[in-house]
């Protein structure tokens, strides 16, 4: 009984945990620790992230349009240890409606070794049959046992189709001398093409065709091409021809042949022009042929290039207020003066920038205050205006402020300002100091100030100015600027701010205007200011024989980074 006992205890003592037997010819135990096979201090495990995730579409509207390609691309990255195992991508919808868009729904990654990452792209197609409104996507990033990542979730707004209609705008013929069209002298034919239908175009094509057999295609193009084609968008051709002496018909005609992706949203048309027919200023249109039926896009025309084509940025910024102001009629408010005395194109400057500000700068409209011809109260007003809004809102608010029109010094104090166009340049009582201006929107807090002038304020101006009521020139004094502000100025010193004829604008504003459309508005203020100094120097000496250097004014408070800062 007792050596039953005894074989128990030792069986029981041989169960515990920690404890072994082992022989060595007789019965004994031993005490073994067992221990977790460690690396560091835990098992190496994955762990997967999601980053620098974005949506691309081919027409870069960052919205899914009808029969249009798209994709979501994203990184995924396992910035763990230990292997993350047959991992995947899913794309799903977050709600069960039909949003006219198809996709691909798993995208297979296999094993992923950690600290390695994996560029994904998950396609995306709009169907003809898609909607407006929004689809919701949730990506997720799923690993064998579980070690997911977190789910990206995106909102893509879609768009139903639309048609385009592709025409011919606008048409000039030209010869180089600007006289008659004559047989065996070279014509220049230029087109602008535009887009005048609701939906974007893709793969356009414009073909011009000479039917007359004894006419000859001069130029190094007949056929252009392009990618897209944008609602309300142009493009401006060039075709170069003449008609030989074997040509009998009295109009030499030119057909224009357009197609696109679908090759039913696109007018071809015929253009003739007289033989000895007299060309008026190298500019007369002539059109023969079919014109849009839509009344929602402006047909556009040949006038400046900047006036055209302004990049839209699908951006809403909603703290940001403008204040867009353009004086040019002085001689209609005041009596004695003659029309050399107005400001030649400062409204058309006022009324395109502020169209940039709309589609480009993301300016609400609610927030964004225009002046044409302005009196002394309208302008007061609507500064003080500005100010205040821009106070409520503080240091998220934003400020611009773009002024073409006459500036004046104060002869004695030397003291600049803006001039309405019911003030005269003998009495500036009623004149806005530039200082109060700056001082004003300084004082609102606001983050940025940013403030364009094309004005000079040494009693010159574009032609004439108001030189001929002062007949004095003055070096205005610098004015000091504080807060968060930058200016930019269309001249130096006592140079005066000349027109560009050719372009229909202020010779300052059309060059920062065509900065602005060259980059799509991505564009520092440091280059801004570059590119703009270099191009109105260089130019106003070619085109109008004087000297304008635009100049740049900052304040200390951002001295250090306003070259960085974009109006987009």
């Amino acid at each position: 009984m007792k050596s039953k006992l005894l074989i128990l205890l030792l069986s029981m003592v041989v169960a515990l945990p920690g404890y072994a037997q082992v022989s060595s010819g007789k019965s004994q135990s031993k005490k073994i620790s067992f221990k977790r096979e460690q690396t560091g201090n835990i098992h190496a495990l994955p762990d997967l992230i999601i980053k620098e995730e974005k949506f691309v579409d081919e027409n870069k509207n960052k919205i899914i349009n009808a029969n249009e390609s798209c994709n979501i691309s994203f990184i995924v990255e396992n910035i763990g240890k230990g292997v993350a195992q047959n991992v995947k991508v899913r794309a799903t919808l977050k709600s069960n409606e039909n949003p006219g868009v198809v996709f691909d729904e798993i995208i297979e990654l296999g094993d992923m070794p950690g600290e390695t990452e994996n560029e994904v792209l998950v396609p995306i197609q709009g169907k003809i049959i898609s909607n407006d409104g929004y689809i919701e996507f949730i990506i997720e990033v799923l690993e064998a046992r579980g070690f997911d990542a977190f789910p990206l979730e995106f909102k893509i707004e879609t768009r139903k189709f639309s048609e385009p209609m592709i025409v011919v705008a606008d048409a000039v013929f030209s010869t180089e001398d600007g006289g008659t069209i004559k047989l065996n002298y070279p014509i220049n034919l230029k087109i602008l093409v535009q887009n005048v239908g609701a939906g974007d175009a893709s793969d356009v094509r414009v073909k011009f065709e000479l039917p007359g057999a004894d006419c000859i295609f001069l130029g190094d193009l007949d056929m252009f091409d392009f990618d897209y084609l944008y609602s309300g968008e142009t493009k401006e051709l060039d075709f170069l021809f003449t008609a030989t002496r074997r040509f009998t018909d009295s109009e030499i005609p030119v057909m224009v042949e357009i197609s696109e992706s679908f090759n039913k949203y696109a007018k071809d048309t015929l253009l003739n022009v007289g033989l000895e027919e007299s060309l008026i200023a190298k500019n007369q249109v002539v059109i023969t042929g079919s014109t849009s039926d839509f009344s929602n896009i402006e047909m556009a025309s040949l006038t400046s290039d900047v006036d055209k084509n302004i990049p839209v940025v699908f951006t809403s910024k909603p703290f940001r207020y403008a204040l867009i102001i353009g004086n040019e009629d002085y001689s209609r408010y005041q009596r004695g003066l003659n029309t050399e005395s107005d400001v030649e194109y400062a409204r058309n400057d006022a009324s395109v920038f502020k169209e940039y500000a709309m589609k480009m700068m993301g300016l609400e409209e609610k927030n964004l205050f225009y002046l044409t011809d302005a009196t002394a109260g309208e302008m007061e007003q609507k500064i003080d205006l500005i100010s205040k809004l821009a106070t409520k809102t503080g240091g998220e608010a934003e400020i611009i402020f773009f002024y073409a029109g006459h500036g004046l010094p104060d002869e004695v104090s030397k003291e600049p300002f803006i001039i309405p166009v019911d003030v005269s340049g003998t009495n500036l009582n009623s004149a806005i100091k530039l200082a109060d201006i700056y001082k004003k929107f300084s004082e609102t807090g606001a983050q940025r100030v940013t403030v364009f002038l094309d004005a000079c304020f040494s009693g010159g101006g574009r032609d004439a100015g108001l030189l001929t009521v002062r007949g004095v020139k003055v070096k205005p004094k610098n004015e000091m600027i504080s807060g968060n502000m930058v200016v930019f100025s269309a001249s130096s010193g006592e140079q005066s701010s000349l027109p560009y004829k050719d372009e229909q604008h202020g010779m300052f504003t059309y060059f920062l205007l065509k900065k602005l459309q060259e980059t799509k508005g991505n564009v520092s203020y440091g280059d801004i200011a570059i590119s703009v100094k270099d191009k109105v120097s260089i130019e106003s000496l070619r085109i109008n024989n004087k000297e304008q250097d635009p100049s740049v004014q900052v304040s200390i408070n951002v001295a250090d980074t306003w070259e960085d800062w974009k109006l987009n």
